[in-house]
């Protein structure tokens, strides 16, 4: 953050606003000033045949602010010319109207396109929303001869001969998608929306929409593969598995009767599909455009890749071809862009419930929680201070995927940033949960099933789970593995069992009879059960199997924790999306939910899940739904329960739920108790003690969150009560 704040401290006002030029630099006149920079690397000006360029090595980067007023918006665009790009390296132009805290990018050149000598250029239109504009040119790289020469930043006034110019769509055109030429590379996500001057259609598209891609027509580029997937791939790796899906309009938006986790044929990929939009636009002829979400969630696993297909159609049943692209993630090891072509057939007819699934779909709209972007929090509420929000201090901005602030009933969302501008659905944007599901499946559902049976706490994992039985659980309770508290393990040091449990192949084995012979037998007894906290994975997935023997005792075979005890009494009762039914569960006739990890939302899916936890406390219609006792100490409340050490004194872990002592960093002398969510790889969700909610979702092993407590607490006090 230094880097900007320095920036900012050399702005200049642009007084010619209505000029179309409003900056430019080709560093021809020797110097670069205002430019500051930052990062591993070397930074120079450079001249090369009379021609002088910026140039910066490894990962070095130069940032300039720029005041511009009078505008709405501006084209930005930059040059580069690279070198020596390995297959993860880049050279960035990229700009920001947030402070840096999310960037739009506007050009990369990648390894292939490195030979020193070529100059790229590109743009992005960006809207000017009062706060300064920064520039930033950066390389992307990991060594010393990795070059990029930076040349022709400019920034111009869209008049309205070049608005109008810049509306013209100029990717993914009608003759695009009706020809047959190749889609060389990703294109902006802005091509995946309407154009400025479209309007709706009046057709009404309902039948089967069926979506198939061919290794021919498919491209990916790996930007991060720390397990080795490309030394092992598994089959259809580079490749979007295909669906086949009956929609529905409503509106200008097209909606799939399936939503939520879609298992398929594909070894390396499930896939969800979203609700879309469906619009005219002038150059289109006859056909009408559609857009569609969807994500790639890996079989097995959580990572989620989230992308958008376009196509155009016909009511008749003609369509074009479709184009497709996957610019972002919710993935620590695996990350990636995939892009393409795909046949793409509608089918019309009658679809089962229509009538049904448009009326739900109006009413999940109606039911959303009020929404504004993030940057109106510092509006409604000019005491806070926002920047300790999504600090690019605390979260690296690349990894960001989400972030929001739940206050007085009021969603605050930001992020839904990809690698090629903001991501055109991002209330649709699917969030995986990580071991998020740890607090809110392992956690509200045993909260849950002690309200029906108070005896659940007690009951003992040997009578449901015949494999820990022989492994010699006995005297464990449902209480001692919710807590982490089991006495099995092999060590007390942070993570080492947990890295145990990878290794030993526990989270990749497909079949339930499989995992839970791991589960059982992966840790031997150690101490007494309910005295000492170590991080298992496996002990939640341990308590789910017995959750579900006990459910099934006493409602039936068919009786499943996962819809009846949260789906059904919980997750519709507070207007959760269809995409947060489904959970992961073993590919086999038993299908056991994964309990631990496995979940998938929509932003205001966790926003409202949040709400019912840190401000309903479990209640709905004031009405107690779960084992609010049990909710009350999860979140430090109570202070004959407060849980154990996990991993030292600052920390606890209490029925699937973490807290963090504050007092340090409030200054404060007595413990302040922060209750929170965590999710593998940096998904955090803070529940502020005073009702506010804070949570990001990232994928750079980011856990940082003390500037907002710091800033919640100032804004709006703590309860003192809460001390202890």
């Amino acid at each position: 953050m230094k880097v900007v704040l320095v920036a900012i401290s050399l702005l200049f006002l642009v007084t010619s606003a209505s000029a179309q030029t409003l900056f430019a630099e080709d560093f021809q006149d020797g110097n670069a000033d205002g430019w500051q920079s930052a990062g591993k690397g070397d930074i120079r000006l450079t001249t090369y045949d009379g021609n002088v360029s910026m140039r910066l090595t490894r990962s070095a980067s130069a940032l300039i602010g720029l005041n511009i007023e009078g505008l709405e918006q501006v084209r930005i665009s930059a040059s580069f010319a690279a070198m020596n790009l390995e297959k993860n390296d880049a050279c960035i132009a990229e700009a920001s109207t947030s402070g840096g805290k999310q960037w739009t990018e506007v050009l990369r050149v990648e390894d292939g396109a490195d030979d020193g000598l070529t100059l790229y250029t590109g743009s992005a239109i960006l809207g000017i929303k009062g706060s300064p504009l920064l520039i930033r040119l950066r390389a992307a790289g990991n060594q010393k001869d990795d070059t990029c020469w930076a040349d022709n930043i400019t920034i111009s006034a869209l008049n309205e001969q070049t608005t109008e110019k810049s509306n013209a769509r100029t990717a993914l055109s009608l003759d695009f998608l009706t020809g047959m030429g190749n889609l060389a590379n990703p294109v902006p996500m802005s091509a995946y929306i309407a154009v400025e001057g479209a309007s709706q259609t009046a057709v009404n598209i309902q039948g089967r929409l069926s979506f198939h891609v061919t290794e021919e027509s498919a491209h990916m580029k790996v930007l991060r593969d720390r397990f080795g997937f490309l030394d092992n791939q598994a089959k259809g790796l580079g490749v979007p598995p295909g669906f086949d899906l009956s929609f529905v309009q409503v509106g200008d938006r097209l909606v799939p009767k399936t939503r939520g986790l879609i298992r398929t044929d594909n070894e390396a990929w499930d896939i969800l599909v979203e609700p879309g939009r469906i619009w005219l636009e002038s150059g289109d002829a006859e056909f009408s455009r559609a857009a569609l979400p969807f994500s790639l969630q890996e079989r097995n696993a959580n990572c989620t890749h989230n992308g958008v297909l376009s196509f155009l159609i016909k009511p008749d049943g003609e369509t074009s071809r479709a184009a497709y692209q996957i610019a972002s993630e919710t993935c620590l090891y695996f990350q990636y862009n995939m892009w393409g072509t795909a046949s793409i057939t509608y089918a019309p007819g009658a679809v089962d419930n229509a009538k049904d699934l448009r009326a739900a779909f109006t009413q999940e709209l109606q039911n959303k929680m009020s929404t504004r972007a993030f940057s109106a929090l510092a509006t409604d509420h000019p005491g806070l201070d926002v920047s300790a929000f999504a600090s690019p201090d605390d979260v690296t901005p690349e990894a960001m995927t989400a972030y929001g602030v739940i206050l007085d009933g009021v969603h605050y969302l930001g992020g839904c940033e990809t690698r090629y501008g903001p991501y055109p659905f991002c209330d649709n944007l699917a969030i995986p949960s990580y071991s998020l599901a740890k607090s809110i499946f392992t956690g509200l559902s045993m909260m849950r099933l002690k309200k029906l049976y108070p005896e659940a706490e007690t009951a003992l994992i040997e009578n449901y789970v015949p494999q820990c039985a022989k492994a010699g659980w006995s005297g464990i309770g449902f209480g001692h593995a919710l807590d982490m508290a089991t006495g099995r393990y092999k060590s007390t040091k942070n993570e080492k069992d947990e890295n145990a449990a990878v290794q030993d192949g526990f989270f990749i084995v497909p079949d339930h009879k499989r995992k839970i012979n791991r589960a059982c037998s992966l840790y031997p007894r150690k101490s007494k059960p309910g005295t000492k906290w170590v991080y298992h994975t496996t002990d939640h997935y341990v308590l789910g199997t017995a959750m579900q023997g006990f459910w099934r005792e006493r409602r039936g075979i068919d009786a499943d924790i996962y819809q009846d005890l949260l789906v059904d009494p919980i997750w519709k009762a507070i207007n959760l999306s269809p995409l947060s039914y489904k959970t992961r569960r073993t590919l086999d006739a038993v299908a056991q939910p994964y309990v631990g990890w496995g979940l998938t939302f929509t932003p205001d899916d966790l926003a409202k899940i949040s709400q019912f936890i840190a401000v309903d406390h479990g209640q709905i219609n004031g009405v107690d739904v779960i084992d609010t006792r049990a909710l009350r100490a999860a979140l430090q409340m109570d202070h004959a329960d407060p849980g154990l050490p996990a991993p030292g004194k600052d920390f606890r872990y209490n029925n699937g739920f973490w807290a963090w002592d504050a007092s340090g960093v409030l200054k404060q002398k007595s413990a302040i108790w922060v209750p929170f969510m965590s999710g593998f790889g940096g998904l955090s969700v803070v529940l502020m003690p005073n009702g506010m909610v804070y949570y990001y979702i990232s994928d750079n092993n980011e856990y940082a969150w003390a500037k907002a407590v710091i800033a919640a607490n100032a804004y709006r006090k703590f309860p003192k009560e809460l001390s202890q």
